[in-house]
């Protein structure tokens, strides 16, 4: 029951079931054609001339009764003794017409055979009763229609022809079937060998073909458990069997491995990311919680310092605090950007966000003037929060980069459907060859030693997510132009190429 379970072993019992089928229906076929062959065979016989001929001799009396049928027939008699008078053979003139030759002795048959085959018999029956008959059986029963008919008698079974004459006389002439039935047999034995055989050979070559139609499967499970040994995923499986249902199977195989390959390079990547940014917050975060232990380590040794130097510790570590919470903040944000899928969306009023930064800005920043050109926009669909760090962080970055006292401009216009944020300050600017690494994180500029290094790698991570880009060129103030292009769909999609 084991072969069952696979693919080979069904495919075999299948065409071994199919073919046993067919086989017994032929044979069965076959067999019955042969049988009612040798039927109408002994049928035929049964109509030839030497029975009927046997038959005509027996009216006539020339052939001898059995014991009992002789003594019957002699009863029959005028004087109860003899074979009667002339006229009496006479009167059994009429069974003449079955016969073939002319009156007188019974001729031989073809080929000078017989008159009675073996195995024959005849009766004469008259009035119901037997009135002359040689080998018929006992226990016969009366024939009652003329015609062939089948019949058991003595336990045996027979095949009759049956003819009346005109005067009533029944001529009956039979065959035991056992010679049918034994011929039948003996070809019913054959045809079962025959087919055992047949259904053997059949079950053995379906087997053996299985096994070659499925052995390009064996040669996939085989490279399969390679790759899963070794947890190479850069193998592929041959796609060269020829065998269209195979091939489709590798195929769809290498692309998976593909997939994995893609993915599991790309969690490696995300993995060695996470633990470099792990090391760089815990770099970052140690300063300032340095900083505050000291401050509040000083308070607690010196309780009696002055109210000047009580108050300067105590803004340093306010402003360290202030720091802390800033970084942490930022750290949950990009964390929620990675996160990207599960933020909450929604249609978001850009030039709103803008005018509610650069009021912040100034407040915070008093000695920087700050413009702003904005067109009617509209709107973007996206993440409000992270659409407002974006905008705050691009502003802040001008105004702590740009020059003291300097003039911040900010630009918000729609460009082929998209929405450009546009950021430019009077600063130092970004060399070219640091224009991609100030986007990274924990990256700072030469005079930025007091920020997180988190700002503008939040800007291209917020950008991205709302199906855009962020990157910096040359001003026309002499400093630089921090750019975010924002897809009004606001979906995210691959990183764009920066435009050049």
């Amino acid at each position: 029951m084991r072969a069952l379970r696979s693919i080979r072993g069904r495919v075999a019992a299948l065409a071994t079931i199919a073919v046993a089928v067919v086989l017994a229906a032929v044979g069965a076929v076959v067999v019955t054609t042969f049988a009612e062959r040798e039927r109408d065979r002994l049928d035929e016989r049964l109509a030839e001339p030497s029975p009927r001929a046997l038959g005509r001799a027996l009216a006539e009396g020339r052939v001898p009764f059995a014991r009992r049928d002789t003594q019957r027939a002699r009863r029959r008699g005028p004087g109860g003794d003899g074979p009667g008078p002339r006229g009496a053979r006479r009167r059994a003139g009429p069974l003449d017409r079955f016969g073939d030759g002319p009156p007188g002795p019974p001729p031989p048959g073809p080929g000078g055979r017989a008159l009675r085959p073996e195995g024959e018999f005849v009766r004469l029956v008259q009035g119901g009763r037997a009135i002359a008959a040689v080998d018929a059986p006992a226990g016969l029963p009366p024939p009652r229609r003329d015609g062939f008919r089948t019949v058991e008698a003595g336990g045996a079974r027979y095949r009759t022809l049956t003819r009346t004459t005109p005067d009533g006389t029944v001529l009956e002439v039979g065959s035991e079937l056992v010679g049918v039935r034994e011929r039948v047999d003996g070809l019913r034995g054959r045809v079962l060998v025959v087919s055992a055989a047949g259904v053997a050979l059949v079950a053995a070559l379906a087997w053996w073909l299985a096994g070659l139609a499925l052995r390009p499967l064996g040669g996939l499970r085989t490279a399969v458990a390679r790759v899963s040994t070794t947890r190479d995923l850069s193998n592929r499986l041959p796609a060269e069997s020829r065998l269209e249902e195979v091939d489709a199977l590798s195929e769809s195989v290498n692309a998976m491995l593909g997939r994995l390959e893609s993915s599991s390079s790309e969690t490696e990547q995300a993995l060695e990311a996470t633990r470099r940014f792990a090391a760089d917050a815990g770099h970052e975060l140690r300063t300032p919680m340095t900083a505050l232990r000291a401050n509040l380590g000083a308070l607690l040794r010196n309780p009696r310092l002055g109210s000047d130097e009580r108050e300067a510790v105590l803004c340093e570590a306010e402003a360290e605090a202030e720091r802390t919470v800033r970084l942490l903040e930022a750290l949950q944000t990009l964390a929620r950007g990675d996160a990207g899928a599960a933020l909450p969306r929604e249609e978001v009023e850009l030039a709103d966000l803008v005018d509610a930064a650069l009021e912040r800005a100034r407040r915070r920043h008093p000695e920087t003037t700050f413009a702003l050109q904005a067109a009617d926009t509209g709107t973007v669909e996206g993440w409000p929060d992270g659409l407002q760090v974006l905008v705050e962080n691009l502003i802040e970055n001008a105004a702590r980069h740009g020059r003291s006292g300097g003039h911040v401009e900010v630009a918000l216009e729609a460009v082929e459907g998209d929405l450009h944020l546009a950021v430019d300050d009077a600063g130092p600017g970004v060399p070219e060859s640091e224009r991609e690494r100030v986007f990274e994180r924990f990256a700072r500029g030469d005079g930025g030693g007091e920020g997180s290094g988190l700002g503008l790698a939040l800007v291209r991570q917020q950008a991205r997510l709302h199906g855009g880009e962020a990157w910096v060129e040359d001003s026309e103030r002499g400093g630089a132009r921090f750019l975010a292009r924002l897809a009004r769909g606001g979906e995210a999609r691959e990183p764009a190429t920066v435009p050049g």
